[in-house]
């Protein structure tokens, strides 16, 4: 990894995996984080993991 936290940490391109959605948010918001009665589009989530056998984390999100 070149960029981003992925810098100088030797981690295996393998392990990461970069998600793009689109969802609406109802009147409540979620957890006050997000713009009530919206809809976010192009939101991009980082998915890693430590290596094969280990579950995927979300590690980032947002624009």
């Amino acid at each position: 990894m070149k960029y981003g936290k992925g810098s100088g940490k030797n981690i295996d391109p393998g392990n990461v995996i970069g998600l793009v959605s689109n969802f609406d948010v109802d009147s409540s918001g979620g957890d006050g984080s997000l713009e009530p009665n919206s809809t976010y589009t192009e939101w991009n989530w980082i998915l890693i993991r430590d290596g094969k056998p280990n579950k995927w984390r979300v590690d980032d999100w947002g624009y």
